[in-house]
């Protein structure tokens, strides 16, 4: 079985649709989703409205949760004013059937031999990252372990399972997402570009909270 892993949309929906149209060339069996869906970005309910669409298993990433919870948990922010504001407009973006849905998001998702998590298998917010200590992740039951959360694309292996983080389909000037083979756990990184022009004029178009400072990450 050939499964899609896509992950950390973070409300950008032109990005998210770009991985969409790449996969159409690919015809996965199935598609997962790793979590981190709505918040951040300036279509969160185009976002939940995509994955509806696919209807496809679905993994609660840590902003998934803040969105429900208000609560940063462990994460240092560093401007908790300008995430609160952005959570509180993107709430209203979503409307209570758009937050019931994040609601029925997942711990983890088995699909065959890996394991789909959003950070960790135990954790939607711990860091685990190429230099990690193998003494830090403990030990491992799953053959594979798919993870998003750090926004980056890499593999290794904790002794006998295979690690893989699939990056981050909105949050980088480019979309990327993983293909992997369930039974042979061969992995294919996906790296394709988007129209950031169209995602910043959605932006303004909304008066997305903090449009000004938001846009300079795009830009830079």
């Amino acid at each position: 079985m050939r499964v899609a892993l896509l992950s950390d949309m973070h409300g950008n929906a032109v990005a998210f649709r770009a991985a969409l149209a790449d996969l159409e060339e690919h015809s996965p069996d199935l598609i997962v989703a790793l979590g981190d869906v709505a918040q951040g970005g300036p279509q969160p309910r185009e976002c939940i409205e995509l994955l509806r669409d696919l209807g496809c298993p679905c993994v609660f990433g840590n902003s998934d949760e803040f969105l429900l919870t208000l609560d940063l948990g462990a994460e240092q922010a560093e401007d908790v004013e300008r995430l609160m504001d952005t959570a509180q407009w993107s709430r209203g973006q979503l409307g209570e059937d758009g937050l019931e849905f994040l609601r029925s998001f997942e711990p983890t998702v088995q699909a065959g031999r890996v394991l789909c998590c959003h950070a960790t298998p135990t954790s939607n917010e711990d860091v685990v990252l190429p230099e990690t200590p193998p003494e830090q992740v403990g030990a491992l039951e799953a053959d594979a372990v798919a993870a998003g959360h750090v926004h980056q694309q890499w593999l290794r292996r904790f002794e006998r399972t295979l690690w893989f983080c699939v990056g981050a389909v909105g949050v980088g000037r480019w979309c990327e997402y993983a293909l992997v083979d369930d039974e042979s756990l061969a992995i294919e990184f996906r790296r394709i570009p988007f129209d950031v022009d169209e995602l910043i004029a959605t932006a303004r178009a909304k008066d997305f909270p903090y449009f000004d400072r938001w846009v300079e990450s795009w830009k830079a």
